[in-house]
């Protein structure tokens, strides 16, 4: 007899159907007729001890107590999952043989291996990978059961992942909430290898928006023209010309001024525009791939949807077994997955995409599918279930349309363009015009109607020339431009820089290393770590845009660099993707992270946050705040030093104020 355990009861329910006749029982669904039993989860049922659990006296968040490092890492059973925990322990008394039916990735791994290493099961353990709760899916999945040791790296990864931030979360938060206390700041410094990082993202942008000074700088715009046949070009300004900037700007208008004079004399002294170099290419752009759940969010985010609102609209529809499983970090799909298509196109023309299938070729294969690119599970797409519209709410429409669109586009052709560039030159002078001019729309014609859509490259369309042909001016224009700031991060192109975080490293040689990483978080945590940094009041939202609040920016001064910027978090989450696939020790993780906490904690005990305006500095150590604190009677208050122990400063009470005297 098998136990099948499912992360969720939504996942048992829907496995129990394709098994066989289903009893419902208190926790489990009985099969009839084979006696197996599946149960679920609720999420994690275990949960890693806290450090006063390990012993009374981390009760006190004193750093003189920091580091604190488990010699032995333990768990405990939540107290909400109790009840399910022992129906679970009971049933796997009967098993013969059990299946982890955890979701696809290293959570879910970890979720059903952490419960059977607690029960100390010794009894074989199967593995089933379900990315779809659609009956081909879950069906296709039955037939291959995979042996449970063989993802037994997979678990260690996120051991590794969970063991790593508690080591970070609970020295560094305990080491910054004190250094804040004695500034007078009662919120609890929440630090975290991903939170802080970026949270420090978000206060940088912050900074540079604050610093930005518009710069008004010039250029040139030509209107010419051959045969009746209109186009502009603009001018390059020469490397050594003079009144450039830095950057080879030019900040005063008259500058510019003169060179049309300069020009315009030319001629009329006879002298001609002519074309000195013209180049034509034809390209051809693949469509997007399918889509993460990141690339889903950033998508959706153009419809104004949070990242929170579109794990959670994704995760309703994968139960309702209209699209694959939703925290996907994949956006490449494996090669059997192909033969599906024929069915899923043919919902969708049902579904109100008739236009859309019609453009697309059932035969045609892109560069998704590609077995070696795909891990435990792959992008996001819609199973075979026939989508009925009218019984999904008006924002499950707009993200199953996103999710179909993607999938459609891999069946078209190549979006087909050629790109004209010509320069032409009169005098000292050389102008660049470019046109492009689109041959075939391909797959971009699924994505024209987006709202918020970027504007694709000016389409102008060049004479047919050739070099050493002459060509009149019409006009000429100054071009007044002005820098303008960096973009304020959204909740979409947070996301996207977390994922995409080679762009934010402080060391240059890290770059092409963190290309390869898949940046910090994951697809499944990224919505929750922006949820806990504005509950902790460190971001706040205003009409989609992220700020930094005044507590992060005094938190982000006393912050050493290593914490502040990605570049260790994004190297750890290579290292925790090498656990994963058995080439890298988690242990020699761990030990690495246990290191690197206590060099932070060295660096912390430098550190102060800045003290809240219109408190009182300690008069003695000049460091602290004086606080009002309760007396031994009540009703009576004293004035003590926030870096108690360490000042013992007192002064008496005086009508609500220190008497300092």
């Amino acid at each position: 007899m098998r136990v099948w355990i499912a992360e969720k009861p939504s996942v048992g329910r829907e496995l129990a159907k394709y098994l066989g006749k289903g009893i419902q029982k208190s926790g489990y669904i009985e099969i009839a007729g084979t006696g197996d039993l599946v149960t679920w989860l609720f999420g994690h049922i275990l949960q890693q001890k806290s450090p006063q659990m390990y012993d009374p006296l981390y009760a006190s968040w004193s750093p003189a107590l920091l580091p604190i490092v488990p010699q032995k890492w333990e768990l405990f059973v939540k107290p909400e999952a109790k009840e399910q925990y022992q129906t679970i322990k009971e049933l796997l008394k009967q098993a013969d043989e059990i299946v982890h039916a955890g979701d696809p990735d290293r959570e879910g791994q970890l979720l059903v291996d952490e419960l059977l290493e607690y029960l100390k099961n010794k009894k074989p353990v199967k593995r089933l990978l379900l990315n779809a709760l659609d009956e081909i899916s879950i069906n296709r999945a039955l037939a291959d059961l995979k042996n449970n040791a063989d993802f037994q790296p997979l678990k260690e990864s996120a051991l590794a992942r969970g063991r790593a931030d508690w080591l970070i979360g609970m020295n560094l938060t305990r080491a910054y909430t004190a250094m804040a206390r004695q500034a007078g700041y009662d919120e609890v410094m929440r630090i975290g290898r991903v939170k802080t990082p970026t949270m420090a993202l978000v206060v940088r942008r912050e900074r540079e928006i604050r610093a930005f000074r518009p710069t008004k700088h010039y250029g040139l715009k030509a209107n010419l023209e051959q045969t009746g046949k209109c186009f502009s070009a603009v001018w390059l300004i020469p490397e050594a010309f003079p009144g450039c900037d830095s950057e080879g700007r030019i900040l005063q208008r008259d500058r510019v001024e003169n060179v049309i004079q300069e020009i315009l004399q030319s001629v009329k002294n006879g002298e001609a525009f002519r074309v000195e170099d013209v180049t034509k290419k034809e390209s051809a752009e693949a469509p997007l791939l399918p889509l993460s759940l990141s690339a889903l969010q950033i998508q959706a985010g153009k419809l104004g949807y949070t990242p929170k609102q579109v794990l959670d609209l994704a995760q309703k529809l994968y139960e309702l077994k209209l699209t694959t499983y939703p925290r996907s970090d994949c956006d490449y799909l494996p090669a059997t997955q192909f033969k599906d298509a024929k069915v899923i196109l043919e919902n969708l023309a049902r579904s109100g995409w008739q236009a859309e299938v019609a453009g697309a070729d059932v035969n045609r294969k892109s560069r998704a599918w590609a077995d070696e690119k795909v891990s435990a599970h792959h992008a996001i797409i819609p199973t075979t279930l026939l989508c009925d519209k009218a019984r999904l709410t008006k924002e499950q429409q707009d993200i199953y349309a996103l999710i179909a669109r993607s999938y459609l586009a891999q069946f078209y052709p190549p979006h087909r363009f050629s790109k004209t560039t010509l320069r032409v030159r009169i005098g000292n002078h050389t102008f660049q015009g470019t046109g492009k001019v689109v041959l075939e729309e391909g797959w971009r014609t699924l994505y024209k109607a987006e709202p918020d859509n970027e504007k694709p490259e000016e389409e102008a369309v060049l004479p047919d020339l050739q070099n050493g042909d002459k060509v009149s001016l019409r006009e000429m224009n100054v071009q007044e431009k002005i820098t303008k700031p960096p973009k304020r991060f959204n909740l979409s192109s947070i996301i996207e820089a977390m994922k995409n975080i080679h762009h934010f490293v402080q060391e240059e040689t890290l770059k092409a290393q963190m290309k390869e990483c898949s940046g910090i978080g994951t697809e499944a945590t990224r919505a929750g770590i922006l949820d806990e940094l504005v509950q902790g009041k460190f971001l706040r939202i205003e009409k989609n845009m992220l700020y930094a609040t005044d507590i992060a920016e005094k938190l982000f001064d006393a912050l050493p660099e290593s914490l502040a910027y990605p570049d260790i978090t994004a190297i750890w989450e290579d290292k925790l993707a090498r656990i994963a696939k058995n080439n890298f020790s988690a242990e020699a993780f761990l030990h690495s992270t246990t290191d690197f906490v206590k060099t932070l904690l060295g660096e912390a005990k430098g550190k102060t946050i800045s003290v809240i305006e219109g408190q009182i500095l300690c008069p003695v150590c000049k460091k602290g705040i004086l606080k009002r604190r309760s007396g031994k009677k009540q009703g009576t208050f004293f004035w003590g030093c926030s870096r108690y122990p360490d000042c013992q400063t007192r002064y008496s009470d005086k009508r609500g104020k220190p008497d300092i005297g």
